[in-house]
């Protein structure tokens, strides 16, 4: 049966810290420094993804206090796992556990069209998350060098406005990485 479970910041180490090196690109990675400092601080949720104790996949998650989103920060299913059910079983089941959130929110790299193999994954991953019922926010993000579209899984009743939603997301940035850094480093891409 598959659940995600918490873990601490020793078993991200030792578990999951190789398969996040090898499955995210380094421009898209957090320092383990950062990850740490933000998981202490009780931002951020590490979770294993586990299918009878079998080690399958993990997903980050940030939330911090009076902010009403989730950010789904990083979310893998190891390759010997994919294409098997297993991201969309991990979704269902963190939207479930998303009872004090209007929704939960991921980064996608933007899709280019350009035919290249990395942007065929980009839009498979946006085919995925668009699948999950994640609907694209009206604007795209700059983030430390790399352009972001923004999608969005609504988890309750309440459906807040992009200006709200938007406001929130730039104060889980600047929670977790300052707002010095943010300013210098995040801007938002008009259409």
């Amino acid at each position: 049966m598959l659940e995600l479970v918490n873990v601490d910041i020793k078993e991200f180490k030792q578990t999951i810290y190789k398969e996040y090196e090898k499955l995210f690109p380094e421009n898209e990675r957090k320092s383990y420094r950062l990850i740490k400092k933000v998981y202490n601080k009780g931002i951020s949720k590490i979770i294993k993804i586990v299918d009878n104790s079998k080690f399958i996949g993990f997903m980050i998650a940030n939330k911090i206090e009076n902010v009403n989103y989730l950010q789904l920060d990083y979310f893998a299913i190891l390759p010997e796992y994919q294409n098997k059910g297993y991201g969309t079983k991990a979704i269902k089941l963190l939207k479930e556990q998303c009872e004090n959130c209007n929704g939960v929110y991921v980064e996608v790299e933007r899709v280019r069209n350009d035919n290249t193999t990395e942007d065929k994954i980009r839009a498979k991953r946006v085919k995925f998350y668009e699948n999950m019922c994640f609907y694209k926010l009206t604007f795209d993000l700059f983030l430390f060098s790399v352009e972001y579209s923004l999608y969005m899984l609504q988890t309750s009743d309440i459906k807040e406005d992009e200006e709200k939603i938007t406001k929130d997301i730039f104060t889980i940035y600047n929670t977790i990485i300052g707002e010095r850094r943010v300013k210098k480093n995040c801007k938002i891409l008009e259409k």
